[in-house]
């Protein structure tokens, strides 16, 4: 039995690949066809479960959720600041520093939540980016014990353009620091990865 394909035929290309001959003398062509659309939904079947758990499986160690366990009390005299950033398909993936009046007190993750303790009083904070405008800023007045929710949103190309001279494109993103009220942020900080504190 001859298992070449007839050359440059779309059947016979799929009959070599299931591991068939072209249809016999004694076989009406419907139903060779009818067998080979079986075997390709068969297989179809098969396939279709394992890649999806494949990419179950691959996409699952993207930002690893910290195993459960108690949040420290806030220490006697300090407040806390929780930062967390939810971003959507189309938000920045970029990593910029997070500053409280001008000190650097971490990075926001894409996707994740952290806390960062500090003495009581008035801050400032920021995200480092390309550009800063004071919309995307917030101040907070903290009290002992207090404890404060930033949400950090990102705008993917705030800032675009192009050269006409070499005809390139360049974007750059925007970052806010949103102040949440609690209910709302504490929702979204116990869904996202928690990445601890200082």
């Amino acid at each position: 039995m001859d298992l070449r394909p007839p050359h440059g035929s779309a059947e016979g290309s799929a009959a070599f690949c299931f591991g068939e001959a072209a249809p016999e003398s004694g076989v009406g062509e419907d139903q060779w066809r009818r067998r080979m659309w079986t075997k390709a939904i068969v297989l179809l079947r098969l396939l279709v479960p394992a890649l999806a758990g494949i990419t179950v499986f691959a996409t699952a160690g993207y930002g690893q959720w910290a195993p459960p366990r108690p949040v420290p009390p806030i220490p006697p005299g300090d407040a806390r600041v929780w930062f967390y950033r939810d971003a959507g398909t189309y938000d920045s993936r970029q990593l910029p520093s997070i500053e409280m009046n001008g000190t650097i007190v971490g990075v926001s993750q894409p996707v994740g939540s952290f806390y960062f303790d500090v003495k009581p009083g008035f801050y400032h904070v920021t995200v480092q980016q390309y550009l800063d405008a004071p919309e995307e800023a917030a101040n907070i007045d903290l009290t002992p014990g207090q404890q404060a929710y930033l949400e950090i949103v990102s705008l993917y190309d705030c800032i675009s353009g192009s050269s006409n001279l070499r005809g390139s494109y360049y974007s750059r993103p925007c970052f806010y620091v949103w102040n949440m009220p609690a209910q709302v942020a504490q929702a979204t900080v116990a869904r996202v990865p928690f990445y601890g504190g200082n």
